[in-house]
């Protein structure tokens, strides 16, 4: 991924079909059923008992979470290794089995840590005559997970939106030739795409597929901010300068080394739209030609003039940071080797660069009210006297800000319990910032977990809603390795329905403009409604009761697009 994707706010839960939270997995279909209809309106029906849930516990939980004395909750930091102790005395106090390694609550993840360095980084054209592009104000490097420094000189091909997708009738990679070449794309996809076709082939990851697949050998993708469908107002150029500090993580795999997916795209670097000009010069299309195209979904691929060189040095460390895992073991003989998997990522960015005089990165909504809020799902559930028939794992991953790497290795352990998760609820970023009448499902319309949600929302007099006008790509990389093992998901947002008739939508778009990768994100600017969160705990509770109890585990739906790209890959 780019330096900063995981802090780009890329593309509307209105056109976050939850079907882009299931890219870049290869599924089967004999696990699928055809698409149930949803109805999503609440019904006058009686609700299940069930636990009690504290409000005044997640809110405390949160404000321990997010406060200076944690600095930020930073993969393999301090304040993270305090985080996670927190979190296992929670789980041993509430009488959880340690699920970690050795017969306790932690299982380390090996994962190597890649920062980019100003000095040795560097993005040169040579198109009749030379320009130097600028470190920030024009250009983010990648990282390397394998060198500290790398380089690559080629010519250039521009390649659209980098989407190839010949079903839907799209293919900007048709007829290029990008063996050995960088290919220089666009960010976001065309409008002509429907939604759910935008956010499966406009991610990032199937992108780089296709070009690796294609032969490019680095990437230099343009971001266009404030135009329609190409890019945005929210994830300004300014946003992703500022957070350039930020490092990257990968997992190391069996064989010792980085678990990157793409290693044959060598580089890939972010260009700012005010710098890209000089890149289309002498090849027939100015870059303004080439943009009113792309608006008019019309764009075309066709070799640039002259040759890069881009260049980047890379700090890399390796460390080992602790997933936190609790059990609440079945009570039916043969379910309880089938689990349920609860999951919420611990960490957040730590200490960076400072804003207004604090570099404390305290992320309260992201994501220290989800694990509050896990915490006291757990909480709940061992406390009642009957306990569900599937067992139910609780993590506090970590590595979730670095592209869910923490959770990618608990899924990939080879123990029985990872090979044996039936479905999950992933808490992240669930933004309860006041009571609404609805709630949002990510994922609902992707799986039978759906209706088990749908008849837990409908008992509390809950209408479930399927999107949200609210940007965030946080929860596709959130939800992206579970897809990929081929699980069941579901997440959970606050709704926009307020009880007490506040705009919720301002209120969320607010947090986006002002706090989310921020230091303010804490609870002196951040608005948190404890009686919020613990609703979305007890809708969460009863889908997760549900899931735990029935006979039937949950199954894809053949209508994701997801399902249907992915079983030919």
């Amino acid at each position: 991924m780019f330096p900063v994707s995981l802090f780009s706010v890329t593309a509307r839960l209105a056109r976050l079909s939850s079907s882009a939270l299931l890219y870049g997995l290869g599924l089967s279909m004999a696990s699928a059923q055809s698409v149930a209809p949803i109805t999503t309106e609440p019904t006058a029906r009686s609700a299940p008992t069930l636990p009690t849930v504290a409000a005044q516990a997640i809110r405390a939980h949160a404000e321990f979470l997010s406060s200076d004395l944690l600095e930020g909750r930073a993969t393999g930091s301090r304040g993270y290794e305090l985080a996670a102790a927190y979190v296992a005395a929670q789980f041993r106090q509430y009488g959880l089995t340690p699920a970690g390694a050795e017969g306790g609550f932690f299982k380390s993840v090996p994962l190597i840590e890649a920062t980019a360095v100003l000095p040795g980084s560097s993005l040169v054209l040579r198109n009749e005559g030379t320009t130097e592009f600028d470190f920030g104000k024009d250009y983010i490097p990648s990282v390397n997970f394998f060198n500290a420094s790398s380089g690559l000189s080629a010519p250039m091909v521009f390649a659209g939106f980098g989407i190839e997708a010949p079903e839907y009738k799209y293919n900007d990679l048709a007829d290029l030739d990008l063996q050995g070449k960088i290919a220089v794309i666009l960010e976001g996809a065309p409008e002509r795409l429907n939604d759910e076709v935008r956010n499966v082939y406009g991610w990032p990851e199937t992108k780089f597929a296709s070009l690796s697949k294609a032969g490019a050998i680095g990437v230099i993708e343009i971001h266009p901010a404030n135009e329609k469908g190409l890019g945005n107002a929210q994830n300004s150029w300014e946003r992703i300068s500022a957070m350039s500090w930020v490092s990257q993580m990968r997992k190391i795999n069996t064989e010792g080394q980085p678990d990157e997916r793409f290693p044959e795209l060598k580089l890939k670097f972010r260009l700012n739209a005010a710098a890209a000009v000089p890149l289309f010069a002498n090849s027939g299309r100015s870059f303004e030609q080439v943009m009113q195209a792309a608006k008019a979904s019309e764009v075309e691929g066709f070799t640039l003039a002259g040759t890069v060189t881009m260049s980047a040095t890379t700090g890399l460390r390796r460390m080992e940071s602790n997933n936190v895992l609790g059990l609440i073991r079945g009570s039916d003989a043969k379910l309880q080797q089938e689990y349920i998997l609860i999951a919420a990522h611990l960490d957040g960015l730590g200490r960076g660069s400072a804003v207004n005089g604090d570099s404390t990165y305290n992320g309260l909504q992201r994501n220290a009210v989800g694990v509050a809020m896990m915490l006291e799902m757990a909480r709940a559930i061992a406390a009642m006297p009957s306990k569900p028939k599937r067992s139910i794992i609780f993590a506090a991953v970590t590595a979730g800000e670095k592209e869910a790497q923490g959770l990618g290795a608990l899924l990939n352990d080879g123990s029985a319990q990872s090979r044996n998760i039936v479905s999950a609820v992933v808490l992240d970023t669930p933004l309860p910032v006041t009571r609404t009448s609805d709630v949002i499902g990510i994922g609902a319309d992707q799986s039978s977990m759906g209706n088990r949600l749908v008849a837990a929302a409908q008992q509390q007099n809950l209408r479930m809603v399927l999107s949200d006008d609210v940007e965030n790509s946080v929860l596709v990389s959130s939800l992206a390795p579970l897809v990929k093992a081929g699980i069941p998901v579901l997440a959970l947002r606050g709704g926009n329905r307020a009880r007490d008739g506040r705009n919720v939508l301002s209120i969320k778009n607010n947090w986006l403009q002002q706090h989310i990768n921020h230091p303010s994100d804490d609870l002196s600017n951040t608005p948190l409604d404890s009686a919020a969160a613990r609703e979305l705990v007890n809708l969460n509770v009863a889908t997760v009761l549900d899931l735990a109890n029935d006979a039937d585990r949950p199954v894809w739906y053949r209508s994701s697009l997801a399902y249907r790209k992915l079983s030919r890959d």
